[in-house]
């Protein structure tokens, strides 16, 4: 099954229903805001799968960033740029994207999950090669649940949707990206719960390209 193509007709279904609920969470904002507080204001940062763009994108506008925000929902996209008119937007999946050397600042908060091993290698490759050297990459996802993790438990349904979602271990994490000469800086998790998600095992890393 094409996991993009199922992914794209969900979110475009879920549409503005989905603005994230993890600012309110005390380690994912923790890690947001060192991340935030390694840039400058007016520095690039790319909004690696941007959703309805609150609160993050609205949040990168806000304190000072120019932000490139990027989703493979028509419809995410058409409602981000009336929630966050000052950002500048592209309907690109994150395997499909071609920057080179452009962004001081990545952020991509739980789309990454939304990839199989594969692709998610192909957007990390794709994402590090749009960031400066120096450039900071914010990743948050999630990670199996202590019980262990079946694969065929990646398909599953939100809001009413039938979707592909994936948990990456910290192992996992740690190979794809020290092959990208993608530097780890500071590793931190969260047990969340949230209506729309249910119970999460967080998994949020900071990353410095060199």
């Amino acid at each position: 099954m094409d996991v993009l193509k199922l992914n794209k007709k969900a979110w475009d279904e879920i549409g503005e229903k989905t603005a994230s609920p993890y600012i309110k969470h005390k380690k994912y904002l923790e890690i947001f805001n060192v991340f935030c507080s390694k840039l400058h204001k007016n520095d690039f940062v790319l909004d690696f799968g941007c959703g309805p763009g609150i609160p993050f994108t609205k949040e990168l506008v806000k304190r000072g960033f120019k932000i490139i925000a990027i989703d493979i929902s028509e419809t995410m996209i058409k409602v981000a740029k009336k929630n966050v008119p000052e950002a500048k937007y592209l309907r690109v999946s994150m395997t499909d994207i071609n920057f080179e050397n452009k962004f001081d600042g990545i952020f991509s908060g739980y789309t990454m999950l939304c990839l199989d091993p594969d692709n998610f290698k192909i957007a990390a490759k794709k994402a590090v090669k749009s960031l400066k050297r120096g450039g900071f990459f914010f990743l948050a996802l999630n990670e199996p649940a202590p019980e262990g993790h079946d694969e065929a438990e990646n398909y599953t349904e939100i809001m009413d949707q039938k979707m592909y979602s994936r948990p990456y271990t910290e192992e996992e994490i740690r190979k794809v990206f020290a092959k990208l000469n993608m530097k780890i800086i500071k590793v931190a998790r969260e047990t969340v719960n949230s209506k729309a998600y249910g119970d999460e095992y967080t998994l949020l890393v900071l990353m410095q390209k060199q």
